[in-house]
């Protein structure tokens, strides 16, 4: 199987251990900054799946005793703790893919920043419920036909900026890196859709707990790594400038 790059096309088995290595780039860099960021980000995440964890366990059996009895806030919820330091994630990762856009001149981050913006607003102000909500007022349409049609326009809205972005891409070099934030984000809408479909399915057959462990506490990793991953390219590239004008290491080396 071949993927078409814009310039050429490329076997999978020619571009994996590649995006592989260029994520490993991006994760773990020999930076202060960028190792700290990590190291917070990392124990962040812990304390808050700990704390859901400890909570779901005091609700369960009514441990009133408890400091966790009642503190919703520590649930995946909106609002919640978890989802409040998500949100934080996502404005930062819009921030650094702009910043990649203007300082660096390479305009197909913008995509990103602009699809993260509406993840964001998604998320923290239910976008697509409101879309959903103009639809069932104007046209008469059942809240369920209404949400899909919301999520859909979210959804349509997001794959236009991503295919402008690729009308932006100048190299051979930068395909890889937009498809390896591609591949974040398909994995991303994977635990945010494909698991919640699934948990719908199964209802009351499946722990509660373990499936916004696995949907929301899933979508909260991906969202750190984009964060992250877009921090170390941000990096990157600035060590690239500073050094002279030196591109980044290219993302199709010589095999």
């Amino acid at each position: 199987m071949h993927v078409a790059t814009g310039y050429q096309s490329h076997s999978i088995a020619y571009l994996v251990p590649r995006g592989l290595r260029l994520t490993r780039d991006f994760l773990i860099l020999p930076d202060r900054a960028h190792r700290w960021s990590v190291a917070a980000v990392t124990g962040t995440i812990s304390i808050l799946i700990a704390c859901f964890i400890r909570y779901a366990y005091v609700e369960r059996y009514h441990l009133t005793g408890s400091f966790f009895y009642g503190r919703l806030r520590f649930s995946f919820i909106d609002r919640g703790y978890p989802e409040i330091f998500g949100y934080g994630l996502e404005l930062a990762a819009c921030a650094l893919f702009a910043m990649s856009a203007r300082a660096y001149g390479k305009k197909q981050w913008y995509a990103f920043a602009a699809i993260l913006s509406v993840t964001f607003l998604d998320d923290a102000f239910e976008l697509h419920e409101a879309i959903g909500h103009m639809f069932n007022a104007g046209l008469g349409l059942s809240p369920v036909v209404g949400d899909l049609i919301g999520f859909s326009t979210t959804g349509l809205l997001s794959v236009v900026f991503w295919l402008a972005g690729t009308r932006l891409i100048r190299g051979e070099d930068d395909w890889l890196s937009y498809l390896v934030f591609t591949a974040y984000f398909a994995v991303l809408i994977f635990f945010g859709v494909g698991v919640d479909a699934v948990h719908g399915m199964l209802g009351r057959n499946v722990s509660q707990t373990l499936s916004a462990l696995i949907e929301d506490g899933g979508e909260l990793v991906m969202t750190a790594v984009i964060s992250l991953s877009a921090f170390g390219m941000w990096l990157r590239q600035r060590r690239a400038a500073v050094a002279g004008s030196v591109p980044m290491d290219p993302a199709f080396p010589n095999p």
